[in-house]
């Protein structure tokens, strides 16, 4: 019960740093732009979902992060991701229309509205990365 409480607090502090940095520009998504964002060096971690079916994308990004030292947080589902930037369809807040996914994301900076509480939380989790 504990590890599911834990696991739901990460994806929840996760969701809120993605979607806040995602309104205020600071979020690359899709394989161009976090490609660019690592070489660059402006990313300061990178989202990557498991369920990615293009095996060369998931190796690109992953190679890329190590070649940068630029750590890879991983979750289960791209679907998960997709809502959280937008790119899935509602018709209400609860009822799905269309699920999109999207396969990475990276954070470029973090927003003035994440508190200090979850920034501290993201920068130790991806320290353990």
């Amino acid at each position: 019960m504990a590890e599911v409480e834990q696991l739901s607090e990460e994806l929840t502090t996760l969701k809120r740093v993605v979607q806040t940095s995602l309104h205020r520009g600071l979020l690359a998504k899709g394989v161009h732009e976090v490609c660019k964002a690592i070489e660059s060096k402006q990313a300061k971690f990178v989202v990557l979902a498991d369920d990615c079916t293009e095996d060369t994308y998931k190796k690109l990004i992953v190679a890329l992060a190590k070649q940068f030292q630029i750590p890879v947080w991983k979750v289960e589902k791209g679907a998960l991701l997709g809502e959280w930037i937008g790119i899935s369809k509602f018709l209400t807040k609860t009822k799905k229309i269309k699920s999109r996914k999207c396969s990475s994301v990276a954070l470029k900076h973090f927003a003035i509205e994440v508190s200090e509480n979850e920034k501290q939380f993201v920068e130790d989790k991806i320290k353990g990365l």
